[in-house]
Order: structure tokens, then C-alpha cells, then sequence
């Protein structure tokens, strides 16, 4: 990748990360396009060949965390069932929600009508189905399933937060969601 090229993709991965921070604090219908090549340091026109609108910013937030969510999964159902493969699922995980997975899902916290208009929430549901049966097994029992989706919701609370509030710094909260999702997992391995 020539030096050109590479900047063009570090100014488009800059927008992206910057435009999901301002729409999860401020809210998506509050942060405007100049506001966005403001903090980025970019002029709108910048910002523009890039990217034309604020949806256009968020399809591809949205695409990228869908696109590396299905690749773990992907990894997770060619792995035979064990501690190794539960291991590196979640910290698969773990590392996606510390990056821009963690933005497109703090962004769809603080968004969820412009969540629903894209219709989202169905893609990463039918995900998350797919991940439970990957690790608890087709036709599991209850428990099994139950264990499954509560490990990737220990990663979602403890390194995204939310509304929930935990004490201790992030980074303690994020490993002791790994932590937990792990203790969650050993029985299924």
C-alpha cells in the first residue's frame, strides 16, 4: 500500500471512530457532518470523499463489526469444542469490543431508533443464535444455552457498560468480564 493509500484509509478509520464517539455522546440527530471534520482535523470536503452522509458513517461502523463478528464465529464453528476454542472466541471478543465493535455498539445503546431504521439489531440477533448453538451445542439444554449467551453478555456489559455501573476502573471491569465469561464457558468445553 503506497503511503497515499495508507492515509486515505488512517482518514477514513480516524472518521469512523470519531463520528461513533460523537454520535454515542451527543446522540447521532445532534452531531453534525462539520462537527465530525472539526474533531478529526479534516475540512468538510475531506470529510466528503470519504464519506457523503452521516448514514453512509455508520454503515460502514456497522459493516466493519458485522463483518468481524461473523469471522469469529466463523473460526468458532471450524474449532472442535474446547477450552482453546473458548479462549480464543472470547478474547476474539473481548478485543473486538475494545475496538471498533465496542463503538458500533455504544453508538446502537444511544441510538436505538436509527438502530431500528437500519434494521441491525436482526443481523446481530441472528448472530448471537448462531454463537449460542456454535458453543452450547444444536438442541442444547437450558442451562448450556444460558451459559453461552451470558458469556458474550459479560463481555458486552463489562467492557461496553451502558447504562449499568460498575465501580473500578474500565480495564478491571473489561478483564473480570473476561474472566467471568471464561467460568462461564468451562462446562461447555
Amino acid at each position: 500500500m503506497t503511503g497515499t493509500r495508507r492515509r486515505r484509509a488512517d482518514t477514513r478509520g480516524e472518521i469512523v471512530d470519531t463520528a461513533m464517539a460523537l454520535f454515542a455522546e451527543q446522540g447521532y440527530d445532534k452531531t453534525s457532518l462539520r462537527q465530525i471534520a472539526d474533531a478529526v482535523g479534516v475540512t468538510k470536503a475531506a470529510l466528503y470523499y470519504h464519506f457523503r452522509t452521516k448514514e453512509d458513517i455508520v454503515g460502514s461502523a456497522l459493516e466493519d463489526y458485522t463483518r468481524r463478528l461473523t469471522a469469529l464465529i466463523d473460526a468458532a464453528a471450524e474449532t472442535p469444542a474446547g477450552a482453546q476454542r473458548n479462549t480464543a472466541l472470547v478474547d476474539g471478543l473481548f478485543e473486538l469490543f475494545t475496538t471498533t465493535g465496542g463503538a458500533a455498539l455504544r453508538f446502537g445503546q444511544a441510538n436505538p431508533t436509527v438502530m431500528a431504521q437500519l434494521h441491525v439489531g436482526e443481523t446481530h440477533l441472528t448472530q448471537l443464535k448462531r454463537l449460542v448453538a456454535i458453543l452450547a451445542g444444536d438442541d442444547a439444554p437450558a442451562e448450556r444455552t444460558i451459559r453461552a449467551t451470558l458469556a458474550f453478555g459479560a463481555l458486552i456489559v463489562g467492557v461496553i457498560g451502558g447504562e449499568l455501573e460498575f465501580a473500578g476502573p474500565a480495564e478491571d471491569r473489561a478483564e473480570a468480564a473476561r474472566t467471568v465469561a471464561l467460568d462461564l464457558l468451562k462446562p461447555l468445553a
